[in-house]
């Protein structure tokens, strides 16, 4: 067996998982219920359930969010609302100056092998940088600095934030996960 299908409708993390990974999945771009709820664990499961059972094959999906300790773990799950309507201009704005700028980056790959879900998170600590720093146009590149570096991920080459970030520690555990299974990947 081989892990062929991602779920998404985001081109930039389908690349991004393919890069990790050392090869190129498959998109099947379905909209998929998200369940609300502040664990992406949660979330992940039920999104990968509902793929599973809408395409019948054995899938990947995603789901991150980012934990600002300011706000008492929000947006978490729902990074994505916020960016859609705010954008990282407002998210910094919101923060204004405020100095607790702690956060964390947070994914959850869940791989539907036909029987059951299994998930691999990815966690990576950081900060919210003071202004928009780097080109990234995906996500919250611009603002996160991950601790141990001085660049937002917005700085960073594609191999860079690929090595360290979030996705790439969940992505890894998968990898890990299908060695032992002694799955082809």
């Amino acid at each position: 067996m081989k892990i062929q299908y991602f779920a998404t409708t985001n081109d930039h993390k389908l690349r991004e998982v393919s890069h990790i990974l050392g090869y190129e999945l498959e998109k099947i771009d379905l909209e998929l219920t998200e369940p609300q709820d502040m664990d992406l664990e949660v979330i992940a499961r039920a999104k990968a359930e509902e793929a599973f059972q809408k395409t019948g094959k054995l899938i990947l999906v995603e789901d991150t969010g980012w934990y600002f300790d300011v706000w008492n773990g929000l947006p978490g799950p729902f990074a994505k609302f916020f960016l859609s309507t705010v954008g990282c201009e407002g998210i910094l704005k919101m923060l204004g100056a405020e100095s607790k700028r702690r956060c964390v980056a947070k994914t959850v790959m869940a791989y539907h092998d036909g029987e059951q879900v299994h998930t691999f998170v990815g966690e990576l600590a950081g900060t919210v940088a003071p202004e928009i720093q780097g080109t990234s146009l995906f996500g919250f590149d611009n603002i996160f600095i991950p601790d141990g570096h001085t660049r937002s991920y917005g700085e960073m080459t594609v191999e860079e934030k690929s090595s360290i970030s979030h996705r790439f520690l969940a992505v890894s555990k998968l990898k890990e996960f299908l060695n032992e299974k002694e799955i082809d990947r």
